[in-house]
């Protein structure tokens, strides 16, 4: 509130950099939690899980993305504003500058910024003054590109005899027509066991680095700070691979994100990430895991009603399971928080993945949980009643319920709403679909029940027929924004193109008042799940069969 922003077109400025501060000041006293690389909440509840800085790179692959800074006249417009890009991109570009520019320098920066600006109202040209003075670096040059337009860069790294080509373009996803852009990209890169971090402004669309030893295993994007995706030419893959071990997490949770998203965008086969994953060498890394984990739950979730499903959930058991052996149901004392928060997300995607023991287990939990809840430590207890849930039958059920009527304490209740959300019995995603209309939770919290139950119990139909049948009613708990933008959500997590038409139908006869972005994105998003579904199923089958004969 010391420095105010002038009007809403420069709305990151308030959210990007309260998120950036919010997440170093966390980083920098729980280091063990390692934030930087691990789970967010999405604003959306009915969005999945994942890093803050992929949720946001997801969002602007896409061709329904917008520019960090974007032109706001209304009040429909701020209120859209506040998404993704505005949080997440923000907060990623500032801790890229920061790291382009050092600590040091960004810190007195934004003294100048405040000093200057104090009890009055700034702009984004304000900040880039005050840093650019600060650094003696043309602050406002680098940031247009990354403020100002739409999207992030692809670096493409090629090995050419002593030199390493780079070249940029822009990233996209399901975006055939895409225009030229360039940005000034602040490339960090590092030799393989040296510890000589080094950095450049790449300005141009080509650039070079020179005296490159053919041998030496070069790794762009340092600890993944950068706000843009890295793809090596083969060579340079393949001596990634040879040493992994001598990354660090952060380096190799940064493989990991950008090869996921390069199979997403069809520019690299599936089985180039699956050797990635089996290549990594400590099975309890915590981020590491939760990336591969998210992967896999999405994966997993898109082949619903697929053939290669069950194949595909034994090959990610397989994967993840060593990982929970070494850890054990139980938590020991004194382990660190990252192993306490390990076993619970493997707990959730085993269960989710169908993994025999991890049910029966959790199975065994929650009636222990029901006599007495201290017998369940409190980190476990959410991913235990979220398996019991998915695979409750009408008395589990009920007793969740039950639990959830009786809870007064929010984090809880929400626990128990949430495992109702994931049974995947018709009979009882009908019986938590109603509760979204009735005042059992809170207003805020109820409507969004429907969502979950679409991502969750394997019913997205339902949920979504249950939703147009009672559009008024739940209309009416949501406000303006929430209510021309809720239909549209609960089209994301379809793979069926058949729900273009549906959607589009259903926005011009019956709420043709539809935030026009939003319905924009959820077509998009059908259609690139739709593309995914009969590709990651296709490329999977062949690379099993391909391990079979080899």
């Amino acid at each position: 509130d010391l420095v105010t922003m002038a009007w809403w077109d420069n709305l990151w400025l308030n959210e990007g950099f309260a998120s950036w501060m919010g997440t170093k000041a966390t980083a920098h006293f729980n280091p063990q939690w390692e934030v930087w690389l691990r789970k967010n909440v999405p604003r959306n509840p009915a969005r999945r899980i994942g890093i803050a800085k992929e949720q946001a790179m997801e969002s602007d692959a896409r061709s329904t993305t917008h520019p960090i800074q974007q032109p706001v006249a209304t009040e429909e417009e701020a209120n859209s504003a506040f998404d993704d890009i505005a949080y997440q991109k923000g907060q990623s570009f500032i801790r890229m500058l920061e790291s382009f520019l050092g600590e040091d320098v960004f810190r007195d920066g934004i003294r100048r910024y405040i000093a200057q600006h104090k009890y009055s109202n700034s702009t984004t040209t304000d900040l880039w003054n005050a840093l650019g003075e600060a650094s003696g670096k043309a602050v406002a040059n680098i940031a247009a590109g990354w403020v100002l337009q739409p999207g992030f860069p692809l670096v493409e790294l090629k090995r050419q005899d002593d030199r390493a080509l780079l070249t940029q373009q822009r990233f996209t996803v399901n975006f055939k027509n895409r225009p030229n852009q360039l940005w000034q990209i602040p490339l960090t890169y590092f030799f393989v066991g040296e510890d000589k971090p080094q950095s450049r402004l790449m300005t141009k669309a080509r650039d070079a680095l020179a005296e490159i030893p053919s041998d030496s295993i070069l790794k762009l994007n340092m600890d993944g700070a950068g706000n843009y995706r890295v793809q090596y030419d083969d060579a340079s893959w393949d001596l990634l691979l040879t040493e992994l071990p001598k990354l660090g997490s952060a380096d190799r949770v940064n493989l990991l994100s950008d090869e996921w998203a390069l199979v997403q965008a069809g520019r690299v086969p599936l089985s180039r990430y699956l050797r990635l994953v089996e290549a990594l060498p400590d099975v309890a890394e915590l981020a590491e895991r939760e990336q591969i984990i998210n992967a896999f739950d999405f994966t997993n979730r898109l082949l619903l009603g697929q053939p290669e499903r069950e194949k595909f959930q034994r090959y990610a058991r397989s994967i993840l399971r060593p990982s929970f052996d070494a850890l054990g149901w139980e938590p020991k004392s004194g382990e660190p928080v990252r192993l306490s928060n390990l076993r619970a997300s493997l707990i959730h995607a085993l269960g989710q993945l169908n993994d025999p023991g991890v049910i029966a287990g959790c199975r065994e939990r929650f009636q222990k949980y029901l006599a007495d809840p201290s017998m369940v430590s409190p980190d476990l207890r959410r991913p235990i009643l979220l398996v019991a849930g998915r695979y409750a039958d009408q008395a589990a059920w009920d007793k969740l319920h039950q639990l959830g009527l009786a809870s007064t304490n929010i984090a809880e209740k929400q626990n128990d709403y949430d495992a109702l959300a994931c049974a995947t019995d018709p009979a009882l995603v009908k019986r938590t679909l109603q509760i979204a209309l009735t005042n059992e939770l809170a207003t805020s919290r109820a409507v969004f029940l429907v969502g979950k139950v679409a991502l969750f119990s394997d019913h997205p139909d339902m949920a979504w027929q249950f939703a147009r049948e009672n559009m008024k009613a739940l209309r009416a708990k949501l406000d303006s924004l929430g209510a021309s933008t809720y239909a549209p959500g609960l089209f994301t997590v379809f793979s069926d193109l058949k729900y273009v038409d549906e959607l589009k139908n259903y926005s011009r006869a019956s709420q043709p008042e539809l935030n026009a972005r939003e319905v924009a994105k959820a077509v998009d998003e059908i259609e690139v799940r739709a593309e995914l579904k009969e590709r990651l199923g296709r490329q999977f089958t062949a690379w099993s069969e391909s391990r079979k004969k080899n």
